[in-house]
């Protein structure tokens, strides 16, 4: 792994970046696999999560290194790019019905990136704040993505998620009208039809997401969480 941040929380230094082997990109696919199934996220009987998009994604991984030169695995992400081929289409795109903002669709699609598959996990005897997992691993996509000429992303994120990011001032943006159109036994069915946590499609400006995430990981830790 390739870190690209490090955060303090609960007296220990988790480290977040971007994955560089094989082998890391196989254990971010199980740890999905494994909290998206316990969370009835997926389709009954699936038995696994790959994709068109799994193949160039970049993964994004949230550890915590052991004295023993392991890392714990707390939480994970992925970065698609968008492609130059007229037919491509986000998942965003894909799952809902909606007229991308203004200032999104005036970026070159080569400027667009999305965000998908977020996960965290609980680890037995480490305590680390609820939210800081997902600060971190976005923390580190900005990072990533700076060099890369992108500036506008989206994503489709849980409403309780959203609504506690924006308590603590990061830049996301509900796209709204927005109507579901993902199909109801699709394989991500239980994430977006059953389950009381609606999903809602975010769009958001490096410029502006960078900075307020980077505020609200102080407010955070300052918090005592």
């Amino acid at each position: 792994m390739h870190v690209l941040t490090r955060i303090r929380a609960g007296g220990r230094t988790i480290e977040y970046g971007v994955a560089t082997t094989d082998d890391e990109r196989a254990v971010v696919q199980a740890q999905r696999f494994r909290v998206y199934q316990r969370r009835g996220y997926y389709r009954a009987c699936l038995e696994i999560d790959c994709d068109v998009y799994d193949q160039s994604a970049a993964y994004f991984l949230a550890t915590l290194p052991e004295e023993r030169g392991g890392r714990i695995l707390l939480g994970s992400a992925r970065l698609i790019l968008a492609e130059e081929s007229p037919g491509f289409r986000f998942l965003t795109e894909r799952a809902f019905e909606l007229d991308l903002p203004t200032a999104f669709r005036d970026t070159a699609p080569e400027q667009r990136f999305e965000v998908s598959r977020m996960v965290a996990e609980a680890v037995q005897g480490v305590i680390i704040g609820g939210l800081m997992i997902p600060l971190g691993l976005i923390q580190a996509i900005s990072e990533y993505t700076r060099p890369l000429d992108v500036c506008s992303g989206l994503a489709v994120i849980k409403l309780l998620l959203l609504r506690a990011l924006q308590g603590l001032g990061v830049c996301l943006h509900e796209i709204q009208p927005a109507r579901l159109i993902y199909p109801v036994d699709g394989p991500m069915s239980g994430y977006y039809h059953r389950h009381p946590d609606p999903v809602v499609p975010v769009w958001w400006r490096i410029e502006e997401i960078t900075p307020s995430v980077e505020e609200a990981i102080a407010r955070y830790q300052g918090a005592g969480r």
